[in-house]
């Protein structure tokens, strides 16, 4: 830390974890226990009956409904409106990142924060699940036309070196793999707006979370079902008597000893076939990550950490693209690497 601090909270029940994997476990145990899911409808209309939720309908089809969750993000309010509910205003916030490579990893043991301010808890400094360091985020307020606006900026990224280095001055950028923008929900009230409606019977908004949003969504996730769903709207929920809580993990060969990982090659020669070098990701575990779900690169990316390492996929992508369109019998253009009309390949330069 800089010597020109002068005193600072110690804070041990503090933690990470990685955001996008808790969800990720979320839905894989909840299709274990029977949920349907549908991925990249645009939810175009909400049936509303004499007051009451009926429908969904997206561009795909339509859905019959007893009770709405309206937990759209940044969208929250547009869906809100669309069933002619109470909704408070969302705009985005965006924060910027810089995420050095995990052999700076060292670096920090702890989440170093700053002092808050009255917009943010501050930029700051700390270590990642799989050994690297993240730097940010700022807080920058944006109109409300512009939720869709993930892109970086001179200004704030040299915000982010500025303030980090100020705590860590032994930050160095030359470690830098990769930059990046998110955006917040953010609201006028600056609070969570979580209830249910009072015009709509079964519309219920969880919107505008912000940070701590993560944190608090168990809690949340409890209140809406025990607080609202059954005590406000009257309706009676069962519990389901062979609920598995347990969702196991995809195995990380680089995490298991020698002898176990070759006892697994044994059973499976692609536990053995390195395909991300930089994190040491077998294609078994990409395989696996494919069976759960995965249909994307980012799919792929986000369940394995494949691409996530120093080359940021400059060597494994067009390996993975390859294991993709093999295992779901598509077409290599046919593969996105996130949602709709992100494709990697556009066709081919010969035949």
């Amino acid at each position: 830390l800089s010597p020109l601090v002068k005193a600072s909270l110690w804070a041990p029940t503090a933690g990470i974890t990685e955001p996008w994997m808790v969800a990720i476990a979320a839905v894989e145990n909840a299709l274990d226990n029977g949920l349907k899911l549908h991925l990249d409808e645009k939810v175009v209309d909400i049936v509303v009956e004499k007051s009451r939720v009926k429908k969904v309908v997206t561009e795909r089809g339509e859905y019959k409904a007893d009770v709405i969750v309206n937990c759209a993000g940044l969208f929250a309010d547009e869906i809100a409106k669309m069933a002619g509910a109470e909704y408070t205003p969302i705009y985005p916030r965006k924060g910027e990142y810089i995420l050095l490579d995990k052999s700076v990893g060292n670096l920090v043991r702890r989440i170093i924060f700053p002092t808050p301010t009255d917009i943010s808890k501050g930029i700051l400094v700390l270590p990642t699940v799989d050994g690297g360091i993240l730097l940010g985020p700022t807080a920058m307020d944006l109109s409300r036309d512009r939720k869709r606006d993930l892109a970086t900026t001179r200004e704030g990224l040299k915000e982010v070196v500025e303030k980090t280095k100020k705590m860590v001055p032994g930050i160095d950028l030359s470690y830098a793999i990769k930059t990046f923008a998110g955006l917040r929900p953010e609201s006028p009230q600056r609070d969570f707006f979580i209830k249910a409606s009072e015009r709509i019977w079964g519309f219920i908004n969880v919107m505008a979370m912000r940070s701590p949003g993560l944190t608090a969504a168990p809690a949340i996730a409890k209140y809406v079902v025990e607080k609202i769903i059954q005590e406000d709207l009257k309706i009676e929920l069962k519990r389901k008597e062979n609920f598995n809580p347990i969702r196991k993990g995809i195995i990380r060969f680089a995490d298991l000893p020698l002898d176990e990982w070759n006892e697994w090659i044994k059973k499976d020669p692609l536990a053995g076939k390195i395909v991300c070098y930089c994190n040491k990701v077998t294609e078994r575990e990409i395989v696996e990550a494919i069976k759960r779900g995965a249909r994307t690169l980012d799919g792929i990316k986000f369940r394995t950490r494949a691409m996530f390492g120093k080359c940021q996929g400059g060597f494994c992508m067009t390996r993975i693209l390859k294991i993709l369109a093999r295992e779901l019998g598509l077409d290599e253009s046919e593969i996105l690497l996130k949602s709709r009309k992100s494709w990697l390949i556009d066709g081919r330069v010969r035949e």
